[in-house]
């Protein structure tokens, strides 16, 4: 019942953040950015629990979460643990979103290689073709698990966050989950 007052109530009345509704529960830091003036909030970034930008709004057809309510800075300083980033932290978080997308990739030709950090890792590289494009792939494993299935597999899916930070950089595959 409850489903279906939902579904009727977001038909007449639109949802707020289409593309995030999902998402804002998952939210477990905010960065807001507020006028320095007035104290309202103007620009959020939403972060999951490992620090990963997984929301920004105003965006598209997203009006916000605190910046679509009543609250000042200063109630924010009231009722929440608050703490003053740079511009330029909250600029780099802000355009990091546009630059990270979900991706699944099948691959058949890639390099194994190793690092020695955290008691060695077994990353991957391969050349894709990307947007009509032949680019280069990093591939950093999400778990030490699925970074040893790799040496016994002659063909991966993989499923990660593809990070391009332009043409003249490598993609990365970050947080990557084999597919079996």
């Amino acid at each position: 019942m409850k489903k279906a007052l939902v579904g009727i109530l977001t038909s007449i009345i639109p949802k707020a953040n289409p593309d995030f509704e999902g998402k804002i529960d998952e939210v477990q830091y905010w960065l807001v950015e507020c006028d320095n003036e007035t104290g309202i909030p103007e620009r959020e970034i939403g972060l999951d629990k490992e620090g990963r930008v997984i929301l920004k709004m105003p965006h598209k057809d997203n009006s916000g979460y605190w910046t679509d309510n009543n609250l000042l800075l200063n109630e924010f300083k009231e009722h929440f643990n608050v703490s003053e980033i740079s511009r330029e932290s909250f600029e780099q978080s802000w355009e990091l979103f546009d630059k990270i997308s979900n991706f699944e990739i099948e691959i058949t030709d890639f390099q194994t290689l190793t690092s020695g950090a955290d008691g060695g890792h077994i990353y991957l590289t391969s050349e894709i073709n990307y947007k009509g494009q032949l680019r280069k792939l990093v591939i950093y494993f999400a778990d030490k698990s699925d970074e040893q299935k790799v040496k016994t597999k002659d063909k991966l899916k993989l499923n990660g966050r593809l990070l391009d930070e332009g043409i003249q950089q490598s993609l990365s595959l970050l947080d990557t989950k084999l597919i079996d």
